[in-house]
């Protein structure tokens, strides 16, 4: 169920499940997956597939033999005739969230001065 939707405002996709919003177009020969959502003005026809918990939005326009799986999202004036889309990518690995600030403010105290949480004293110029 799209949790944004009123119960009216969505239907299950007689092929497959999943849920799709009444703003959207799903023709019966795409497979929704029973986890996967389609809403938004999104245009789905031919043999496309929508598994996993895939989310397909916004004005995005598929056909022909695509496949949309895993944690994708396809939003926006996506277009595709062809493919195989899993990955998000918008999702980050844990070690580009971390990495170190680039505006230079830990770079003029100690690692040691940065654990203990030293402050640098600023002065006015």
């Amino acid at each position: 169920m799209i949790a944004t939707l009123r119960h009216d405002e969505q239907h299950q996709h007689p092929n497959g499940r999943g849920w799709v919003a009444e703003t959207a177009y799903v023709a019966d020969s795409v497979f929704v997956g029973p986890h996967a959502i389609v809403y938004g003005r999104a245009q789905l026809s031919d043999a496309v597939r929508i598994e996993d918990t895939a989310q397909v939005s916004g004005h995005a326009e598929l056909s022909g033999d695509v496949i949309v799986c895993g944690n994708r999202w396809i939003d926006g004036n996506f277009r595709a005739s062809t493919g195989v889309y899993r990955e998000n990518p918008k999702v980050q690995t844990k070690s580009q969230r971390l990495r170190p600030a680039e505006d230079d403010f830990n770079n003029n105290r100690t690692p040691a001065q940065i654990r203990k949480g030293t402050k640098l004293e600023f002065t006015a110029q």
